[in-house]
């Protein structure tokens, strides 16, 4: 309880000081109208003058000292309980930062002793209740980061929401895989995308298949299986998630590869003496033969036969080949021509095709392109037609035939797009099949393919109205997300955010000065990622000034055989691709990297929040913005030891980040666009914030 005068009683005064004064300036002002003397209405202008001045004065003393005294405390008391509701620092409040407020202030520190107590009550509660589930949930994590295979869990959005260390292995050669990107930046989407499409259409619970899909930097070949997340799991959407669990055989493909050319080769070379010399076996005289030499000559043939037989059952039996529908095939060449490829109609039947639907797509998309190149063909169709048990693919088009020198050339060519980088005739063989090529008498030109395995699409099965529950269930919130696609949109506690810092040889990013350190954070969902992190040394390619390096303790010694800014701005790129940037006082850590975009070979046009513009709208211009003011009133941790290091900076920005989310929600700034619209609304009081808010 404060023991000066209540609020009431200091708002009395302030308005009896008013009258008060009001009354002592306009007697003083008659008394010296009435001692000058002259006419009535020179007695009233003559006080009148003065005491006009004399109230205004009294009215700009009166409001510096309410304002001073009573409003600036208000709005400090107000900021701090919000921040304690919303953000959640602990530290005690302090009452003498409002003590003209009466008891206000002293029962606004009392109030937030409780809610902090409460909060630890919670927590402790919260902790009690956790502790045997994360010992559970840390096990399971540690078990299913070690799986032999990689893992990867996608979002209805195909957004990663969860990779293992193998994953993370197997995928280094195109990139790391990240919390909350798409999982096409790693993996080739039209496989993927065609499989999901495919087991969502079915409505029911046989959603898995396999695939083979490469990945799209380095084209390693990995044998993949999706399985949907349906609603049992939380689904609330039409858009499941899945789980794709991989293997690479890139080396398996590459061992069948060779091995088949080596049988091939071997058969090659026995296969022409063996029916040569059977040959002059046959037209020799049937006594000069030596006893058994025919037989010899048989089964040398038959051996040869065998081994070329046992090389193609190999093959097919390590080559992915699923039932897709006629329909499928039809879409996936379609869509792999895409608007400037040449247009393909087609009417496909109701019919299942055993194949690799995506090789088979790619090779028929290769060979409309060159029939479009090479034979001006006109109005290509795509027909699939049973033929009992296997099926013919014709691609037929309006024009001249493909000559054979063409077709060959075509099908030696490696398909780039295709896992392993077969070639089209490889491909084939695979499918114990061949193409021909021919022209009728009506000007249509074509190309066949036979299938040895084709059956009618059976009818859609009846939907079921439960679906049997599994062993295993996730609860990744990513899951219940879909695609926000409008960044405005989008609330802020669910943006995908990179929180970086970097470390300077100076203040003047435009006169000279260089990054000495760069360091990054990722938040996905309105969490931390632990793992996913940036902590890189830059060689600025000049010296260090020692009073920088009294500021963030780098050194000359410490950045010599670091990256330059081409390749740490390149990994900052990577790593903050499809993310909003978050920085404290973000346009002098901008300005660097936008002026060295050329170096780097990527401009960063990212959406980019700053933390200082967001501290003026929620606390306004009295109160200090600086990255240590932002963190003691958040009760944000900034230990001296990592203070003015990239990594410990933007660590503490996050912290700040993370804990105004809520005050902003609470404010009615939700999403994005909301925060921009209040941040564009104080525009020129951000600039003066920003200016003295580098520390």
């Amino acid at each position: 309880m404060s023991a000066g005068p209540s609020l009431r009683q200091r708002i009395l005064l302030v308005f009896a000081a008013a009258c008060l004064g009001g009354l002592a300036i306009l007697a003083g002002s008659g008394a010296l109208a009435l001692a000058r003397g002259g006419s009535p209405a020179q007695v009233l202008l003559t006080a009148a003058i003065p005491a006009g001045f004399g109230l205004l004065g009294l009215a700009v003393l009166l409001w510096r000292l309410a304002d001073e005294r009573l409003a600036r405390p208000a709005d400090r008391l107000a900021a701090a309980l919000r921040a304690r509701a919303h953000g959640g620092p602990q530290a005690p409040l302090d009452p003498a930062r409002a003590r003209d407020l009466g008891d206000l202030a002293p029962a606004a520190a009392a109030l937030a002793e409780q809610l902090n107590e409460a909060r630890d009550g919670v927590a402790r509660a919260v902790e009690t209740r956790t502790e045997a589930l994360s010992l559970k949930a840390g096990t399971l994590a540690a078990l299913v980061s070690d799986v032999p295979v990689g893992l990867i869990v996608a979002g209805p959005a195909h957004q990663i929401v969860f990779y293992n260390t193998p994953a993370r292995r197997m995928l280094s050669g195109t990139g790391q895989p990240r919390l909350g990107r798409p999982v096409f930046d790693l993996l080739r989407e039209s496989p993927i995308r065609r499989a999901y499409d495919r087991l969502r259409a079915t409505g029911t619970h046989d959603d898995d298949d396999d695939l083979l899909v490469s990945t799209t930097g380095d084209g390693r070949a990995l044998a993949a299986h999706i399985r949907l997340i349906r609603r049992d799991l939380g689904m609330t959407h039409d858009q499941p998630g899945y789980v794709l669990t991989l293997r690479d055989v890139t080396a398996e493909l590459a061992v069948h590869r060779d091995r088949d050319r080596l049988l091939r080769d071997m058969a090659d070379r026995l296969g022409a003496p063996a029916a040569a010399l059977r040959s002059q076996i046959g037209a020799a005289p049937v006594p000069s033969l030596p006893p058994g030499l025919v037989a010899a000559a048989q089964d040398m043939e038959d051996a040869i036969d065998a081994a070329i037989r046992d090389c193609d059952g190999a093959w097919r039996g390590s080559w992915p080949l699923r039932d897709i529908r006629a329909a499928e095939l039809a879409d996936g060449l379609v869509a792999l021509l895409g608007a400037d490829g040449p247009a393909v109609t087609a009417d496909p039947p109701a019919l299942l095709l055993r194949c690799d639907g995506g090789a088979l797509a790619e090779l028929l998309a290769a060979l409309a392109r060159e029939a479009e190149d090479r034979a001006a063909a006109r109005d290509l169709r795509l027909e699939i037609a049973g033929t009992g048990a296997g099926a013919e693919i014709r691609l037929g088009w309006t024009g001249a035939a493909m000559a054979p020198r063409l077709l060959q050339a075509v099908l030696d060519r490696p398909l780039e797009a295709a896992a392993g980088a077969f070639s089209a005739r490889e491909i084939l063989e695979r499918h114990a099949t061949a193409i021909s090529c021919g022209q009728d008498g009506g000007g249509r030109a074509w190309l066949s393919l036979p299938l040895a395995s084709a059956r009618p699409l059976p009818a859609p099965p009846a939907p079921q109205t439960a679906i049997p529950a599994r062993d295993a269930v996730y609860d990744f919130d990513l899951l219940a997300q879909g695609d926000h696609a409008d960044i405005d949109a989008t609330p802020l506690s669910r943006l995908t955010c990179v929180i970086f810092d970097t470390e300077t040889t100076g203040l003047a990013p435009h006169g000279g000065d260089e990054i000495v350190q760069i360091a990054a954070l990722r938040v996905v969902n309105g969490r931390l990622v632990p793992g996913e992190e940036i902590d890189q040394l830059v060689d600025p390619g000049r010296p260090i000034p020692p009073g920088a390096t009294r500021i963030h303790g780098i050194t000359d010694a410490m950045v010599a055989g670091a990256p330059g800014i081409a390749e740490a701005g390149a990994q900052l790129h990577r790593f903050a691709r499809r993310a909003v940037l978050v920085a404290h006082n973000a346009p002098f850590d901008m300005a660097f990297l936008h002026r060295h975009a050329a170096e780097i070979g990527a401009e960063f046009d990212n959406p980019v929040l700053d933390t200082v513009l967001i501290s003026a709208v929620l606390f306004g211009p009295g109160e200090a913005h600086t990255l240590d003011a932002l963190a003691a009133r958040l009760g944000v941790a900034l230990p001296g030891a990592v203070r003015h290091t990239a990594a410990g900076d933007a660590r503490a920005t996050a912290g700040v980040f993370l804990r105004m989310i809520p005050m902003l929600e609470a404010r009615g700034l939700v999403t994005f666009g909301d925060l921009l619209d209040a941040m564009a609304r104080n525009t020129r009081l951000a600039r003066e914030i920003a200016a003295r808010s580098r520390p």
